[in-house]
């Protein structure tokens, strides 16, 4: 957990008046990361809406989806947020509160006003977000390992057995060797 970015109530958020502003410097738990996750977070209690701002930054180590080599990507996240504080609003709801309710930027995540906001799990969401789907290397990735260039090496039927098999051959050769081979 990162030191100070604990869950706060909402109600406290309310009461503040103002916004709450934190400095993000430390590791996320459910993201291992190369360097501390950096940057700022705000937020502002606005009635029936929750706004969230921040931009944090980290580098993080994947793994190349095509030839399986470690690469670091570097993840960067400025984002804003306005998140409903009761249950799924309704068109007229998002309307009173200056909202389009058509818009595609429009409200993504409803919370309890009773419950609590979760900067940490923001803070995760937001870098989440940023992170590839398919992680490539790059363009020099070599891609797959190529097979041998003489066809014939790979045909070869002599070559020897893998040694993880060496077990299983064993046992089917003895129970051969007692009568109790069954197919």
């Amino acid at each position: 957990m990162i030191p100070g970015l604990e869950p706060v109530p909402l109600r406290e958020l309310q009461a503040l008046g103002t916004s709450k502003v934190w400095t993000v410097d430390g590791q996320l738990d459910e993201m291992p990361s190369l360097t501390p996750v950096r940057g700022t977070l705000k937020a502002e209690h606005l009635g029936n809406l929750l706004e969230v701002e921040g931009s944090v930054q980290t580098i993080v180590c994947l793994r190349c989806d095509r030839c399986l080599g470690r690469f670091n990507q570097q993840l960067n996240a400025d984002s804003r947020e306005l998140i409903w504080l009761g249950d799924e609003p309704s068109d007229d709801h998002l309307s009173e509160a200056g909202l389009d309710p058509t818009s595609p930027d429009g409200l993504m995540e409803c919370l309890n006003p009773r419950g609590d906001f979760e900067p940490e799990r923001w803070v995760f969401e937001q870098l989440s977000l940023q992170m590839s789907v398919v992680n490539r290397c790059g363009e020099h990735c070599p891609g797959l390992p190529q097979q041998a260039s003489n066809p014939t090496a790979e045909t070869n039927v002599d070559k020897a057995p893998d040694p993880r098999w060496q077990a299983l051959k064993d046992l089917q050769t003895s129970m051969q060797r007692n009568g109790k081979h069954h197919d």
